[in-house]
């Protein structure tokens, strides 16, 4: 029997990826659209309409413990439990009704209270950068620092303190230990993170259950329907969740929104003129911002799809990056339009896994591009020379934001067309 043709080397390994990562995504989309990354067994999942009917579609599954690549945490161990007892990991009928009991918890009252904290805590960091000069890394005083620090008002974590400071990195730690798929050590790191926030929040919840106060934990404590109640373990599993959803995901996002800024000097000045555009800004800057970004689904059953075989326990990464930028979708999808009918953004998710915390990330985004156009001066710009980036896997992801505000003389000068 003749030896089978080897598999072609995905373009994902290629230098083009590496520095353009839109262009080679956005070949696969037209011409290989389910894509088989040979080597890590996973398959790019990269058109629109294929991206919204996955996230919905009960042959694939966000729990991990359906991968065939998956190891179980130690028997008996608190990780083991948390992978059985996750939201992920819930029947349908379990997880409608816990979701539909977190949604009962965001009263207008709720949203009112949270959506101030967005702004305490966004003010809390521009205002240091008010009047700023030279180079400034607005991931670490800006982007980085906000998404962790209002979970953390929200859950009823001290503001500006040690335990903040703690609750962030802790946070951090989570998601890109979610994200490792091939990196054990941060794994590991990444699950020992998780530990240590659900027994924080356990806590937590055990003393507002005896005094409760405005935070989230207290409001899903309270929430009741139909005799139905959150235990103190769902809390702490949701509440965890949110943290590392809602942590580097939104810091990421922030950071590309101001990377979208300092590119398109006309829509910022646009936009600086007309507040009323910034949630269409944030929309679009959700549907424009990331690139090749996906999460992941896992197979529970074989299945066809455009003609690909996809195998029981394998990976699909649906990549909601490219599907922003489809054009059967999108009109000029590689236009930034702040005035843009963004139909159908898949950013969050579709179907019953949307992203529960995808209202307090837009307060986030439009909070912070609203702080961040009254601190950059007229001519501010990316130090792309001072860019560091980091890998993740076959990804990179930006570690810095080098902006240079220029002298202080520059603030003066007369903006000439």
């Amino acid at each position: 029997m003749p030896e089978a043709a080897p598999l072609p080397a995905s373009p994902l390994f290629g230098e083009d990826f590496q520095r353009d990562p839109l262009t080679v995504v956005a070949r696969l989309r037209e011409e290989d659209p389910i894509h088989y990354v040979p080597g890590l067994d996973f398959w790019l999942v990269t058109r629109h309409e294929d991206v919204k009917r996955l996230f919905a579609d009960p042959a694939v599954t966000p729990d991990r413990r359906a991968w065939a690549k998956y190891q179980a945490p130690p028997e008996g161990s608190f990780a083991r439990w948390a992978s059985e007892h996750g939201l992920f990991a819930l029947p349908p009928d379990d997880h409608a009704r816990i979701r539909r009991l977190v949604s009962a918890a965001f009263t207008p009252r709720a949203v009112a209270r949270q959506e101030a904290c967005v702004r305490e805590v966004v003010e809390r960091f521009a205002a240091p950068l008010r009047g700023r000069t030279g180079v400034v890394d607005l991931m670490a005083e800006f982007t980085d620092p906000i998404p962790n620090a209002v979970i953390s008002r929200i859950t009823g974590i001290p503001p500006a303190g040690d335990d903040e400071v703690r609750f962030r990195e802790l946070a951090q730690l989570t998601i890109r230990g979610f994200f490792a798929f091939y990196d054990k050590e941060l794994q590991e790191r990444g699950g020992q993170a998780f530990l240590e926030l659900v027994e924080w929040v356990r806590k937590m919840a055990a003393e507002r259950r005896a005094q409760p106060r405005d935070d989230l934990i207290s409001d899903l404590l309270q929430v009741q329907e139909r005799d139905e109640r959150l235990s103190t373990d769902e809390i702490a599993i949701l509440v965890t969740g949110l943290v590392g959803a809602g942590s580097e995901t939104t810091a990421l996002g922030g950071m590309a929104a101001i990377r979208i800024l300092l590119a398109h000097p006309e829509v910022t000045e646009r936009v600086r003129a007309d507040r009323s555009l910034l949630s269409g800004t944030v929309n679009e800057m959700l549907r424009f911002a990331f690139g090749a970004g996906g999460v992941p689904r896992y197979a529970l059953r074989d299945f066809e799809l455009r003609g690909r075989s996809i195998r029981k326990g394998q990976m699909l990464m649906l990549s909601f990056g490219s599907a922003g930028r489809d054009p059967r979708v999108y009109d000029d999808p590689d236009r930034f339009d702040p005035t843009r009918d963004v139909k159908d953004l898949v950013t969050f998710g579709s179907g019953p896994h949307f992203c529960i915390g995808a209202h307090l990330a837009r307060a986030e985004l439009r909070c912070m591009l609203d702080a961040i156009l009254d601190i950059l001066p007229p001519g501010a710009h990316l130090r792309e020379d001072l860019q560091e980036l980091s890998q993740t896997g076959i990804f990179r992801r930006p570690a810095n934001l080098p902006v240079d505000f220029g002298p202080p003389a520059a603030r003066q000068a007369p903006i000439r067309p």
